[in-house]
């Protein structure tokens, strides 16, 4: 049987989903917006519309690789929602599987730079801040 309670009163229950703060962030925005339209005329399409643009504005942005993951919570908690449509899911987890493997790439990029300062070192500066380098696994 379907839950015929307003979504907005299914988000307010705790969930283990809530313990992220991200989700929490975008869940939040989502009542708070629901809430006010509904003040505003009372008509649940408008204050739905409304919930689901604040839920998307309150993403994380996918600078690092945290947020990539938050955002991936986020876009998976407002498909179950109904906060983002499954039309525009795909395109909003393709992006954070872009930015992910660029952040991927800059984390790599800034490694491999510290390598190349190490190689331009003499040999006994090169023993000074060996120690102070990350070390490099055997199969890289």
């Amino acid at each position: 049987m379907a839950d015929k309670r307003n979504v907005v009163e299914i988000i307010e229950e705790p969930t283990p989903a809530l313990a992220n703060h991200a989700i929490a962030r975008c869940a939040r925005a989502f009542q708070d917006a629901y809430r006010e339209q509904i003040e505003k005329n009372g008509f649940k399409t408008d204050a739905m519309k409304k919930a689901c643009e604040a839920y998307r504005a309150a993403l994380p942005p996918l600078t690092n690789r945290e947020n990539c993951r938050d955002f991936v919570a986020c876009i998976a908690h407002g498909i179950l929602l109904g906060a983002v449509d499954d039309k525009n899911s795909g395109k909003l987890l393709y992006a954070a599987q872009v930015a992910l493997a660029a952040v991927g790439a800059e984390e790599r990029s800034q490694q491999l730079a510290g390598y190349a300062v190490y190689a331009n070192l003499t040999e006994s500066e090169a023993v000074r801040v060996k120690k102070f380098l990350p070390q490099r696994s055997r199969n890289a």
